[in-house]
């Protein structure tokens, strides 16, 4: 393809962006609040691969939100200044996201969040101190201070954050501002601040800088922040002539498993509550919705949706995108398979990461491999996704790779999980492995079981384990007749018993989903897909039972648990052999940690 559309550069006030793709702002906590060099890997890897703007993550600018990138003192010119020395030559344009949690922060000082009102925020739980008109004055310089010093320090342009139920759309909503001064009350009180935070930006950087909003529905009804709500600031703001550009997002704090959709959404989810903002100006607009993919982006601008496309959680997967794509290499590009457990899941448990891709805030620990001066004969045995990215990394370093697989296909338990509703993206990873794996020109043997035998008559200097683990299986079911009943007992913690119960009842089994601690799927709960998740198991009739010892009776009783088989490495171990087991074989986990494990083996 030629992707005209989406590689014709497009101009943002003064600015001319190279081409239309944005990676949007996101969390990552890589620098623990600060630009280090790691983070600096980080997106120096994704302007390598072609990516044409690239909006810095969402930066608290005040210590009463210690977001994970903090704009609190002017000691951040200097870390800006290394960040763009080290992007130049790619010609990137970089914005910074500036923003604030409100009630959903936490404080430097261990102080009460800040927000319109009284109220706690959904996730900390923690009454805010509704602020003053001093400290509104005090936010809105803060917001003026770190807007200079992003382009004191060479940024092209900076964006405030003005979405997902946060402290300006506290301000927003009816819902959390109960105020009765002069922000709040009528609407025009309630914009009033976002109003003076975004004038306040514009004089700091003057009128040739680019400026934005992201702003969109809070998905919640019920009095929060709609999509018309949206459009008509976005008109006050462009009719007093401060901002140049829009980048349209969706959900909130109160739901935010749709700011960051899961594989159960589909690409786009998002357009339909964008569509009144983009209309509502005459401005370069961005919209986001699980994209993964050029040919996706084109389409949308060539067809008028938007004028930019964000590929975020696609460009976390493989930041070559836009230059495998450019190169007719489509086949190549690493995809994404929005399981949310190592991008927002990552982030939740304290830093960023990526099922697909370990490298994701390693680059300077995790480089591109080079070929070995002193090639190897590295056997593996299995065929998931760990024991394909075992033998796709030999292959890329040049060792002769041979790789044993009992079934007649390759992809392993993923392929039963894939099956589920709403998991068939999970097979995307491993279609992408196979591929990679005839590329490399490894040696793959299906439907050849492996023993001790056949492994040595490999001839081996290396044999990785990779033969993963039972107890997720979907099951047999020709036999069970329709509406009986069926248990699936979680004691495992992972999607796996949403999946089987989920797929049960959608084969007419009478389901009951039971669990020994206090909530079904509790490893899975920071991924943003339990919600979604248990909500298409209410609209099923499938019953919830927590802190349950002992399952009710029933027809078909499912105990999801899973325990690694390895039938083979201790074996292989005594044949004198050098065996490393990776993986679920190792330790029962999911395709993020089977995947990470293969990059620790040392190969020699």
């Amino acid at each position: 393809m030629s992707y005209e559309h989406v590689l014709a550069p497009i101009e943002i006030n003064r600015l001319v962006v190279k081409n239309r793709v944005v990676r949007t702002a996101h969390g990552t906590n890589i620098g623990q609040g600060r630009i280090t060099d790691e983070l600096i890997a980080y997106h120096e890897a994704r302007a390598a691969g072609g990516c044409g703007l690239t909006i810095l993550e969402a930066a608290s600018v005040h210590p009463t939100d210690m977001g994970t990138l903090w704009l609190h003192d002017a000691s951040v010119v200097n870390d800006y200044r290394r960040l763009v020395s080290r992007l130049a030559p790619y010609g990137m344009a970089v914005f910074q996201q500036l923003g604030h949690l409100g009630y959903e922060g936490l404080t430097a000082d261990g102080g009460p969040p800040w927000s319109a009102s009284e109220l706690a925020g959904p996730s900390i739980r923690r009454p805010a101190k509704a602020m003053t008109a001093d400290d509104i004055a005090e936010l809105t310089d803060a917001f003026a201070a770190a807007a200079r010093w992003a382009v004191e320090g060479g940024l092209d342009g900076v964006e405030v954050h003005i979405a997902h139920g946060y402290l300006l759309q506290q301000f927003m909503s009816s819902t959390t501002n109960q105020r009765t001064d002069d922000y709040g009350g009528s609407w025009e009180s309630r914009i009033r601040l976002s109003r003076e935070v975004v004038e306040a930006v514009r004089e700091a950087i003057g009128g040739d800088v680019a400026l934005g909003v992201r702003i969109g529905s809070e998905a919640v009804g019920d009095g929060g922040v709609t999509e018309h709500d949206c459009a008509e600031l976005v008109r006050v703001l462009a009719d007093d002539h401060l901002i140049d550009y829009v980048n349209l997002t969706y959900g909130s704090c109160l739901r935010p498993h749709k700011i960051i959709g899961g594989m159960h959404e589909s690409p786009g989810y998002e357009l339909e509550a964008a569509a009144p903002v983009v209309a509502a100006v005459e401005l370069p607009a961005i919209v986001t919705g699980r994209f993964r993919t050029l040919a996706e982006a084109d389409e949308l601008i060539a067809g008028g949706v938007a004028d930019m496309v964000g590929l975020t959680r696609a460009h976390i997967a493989d930041p070559d995108l836009v230059a495998k794509s450019i190169e007719g290499r489509e086949t190549e590009v690493r995809p994404c398979i929005a399981g949310n457990d190592g991008c927002v899941g990552g982030l939740n448990r304290g830093r960023l990461s990526c099922a697909v891709n370990p490298a994701v805030g390693r680059e300077l620990d995790l480089p591109p491999l080079l070929p070995r001066a002193q090639p190897r004969r590295v056997v593996v045995v299995g065929g998931g996704p760990g024991g394909m990215e075992a033998a796709r990394l030999a292959a890329i370093q040049g060792h002769d790779v041979v790789l044993f697989e009992a079934q007649d296909r390759l992809g392993g338990a993923v392929r039963q999980a894939q099956r589920l509703p709403t998991r068939s993206l999970l097979g995307d990873v491993c279609d992408w492995q196979e591929r990679e794996l005839v590329r490399l020109g490894a040696d793959v043997r299906l439907n050849q079981a492996a023993d001790v035998d056949t492994v040595r008559a490999a001839r081996p200097d290396l044999v990785i384990v990779a033969t993963g683990a039972t107890g997720a299986e979907i099951p047999d079911i020709s036999a069970v007749p329709q509406g009986s009943t069926a248990v699936v007992d979680d004691r495992f913690g992972g999607y796996e018993a949403l999946g089987l119960a989920e797929w049960l009842a959608t084969q007419g089994l009478a389901v009951t989903l039971t669990t020994p601690g206090r909530r079904v799927a509790a490893n899975a709960l920071l991924d943003l897909v339990v919600q979604p998740a248990m909500e298409r198991l209410q609209a099923l009739d499938v019953v919830i039972q927590t802190k349950v010892d002992t399952s009710p009776e029933a027809d078909l009783t499912l105990t999801v648990v899973k325990h690694s088989h390895d039938p083979l490495s201790t074996d292989l171990a005594n044949a004198g052999l050098t065996v490393q087991v990776i993986g679920d074989t190792r330790t029962p986990g999911t395709i993020l940690t089977a995947i990470a494990d293969a990059h620790g083996i040392d190969f020699g």
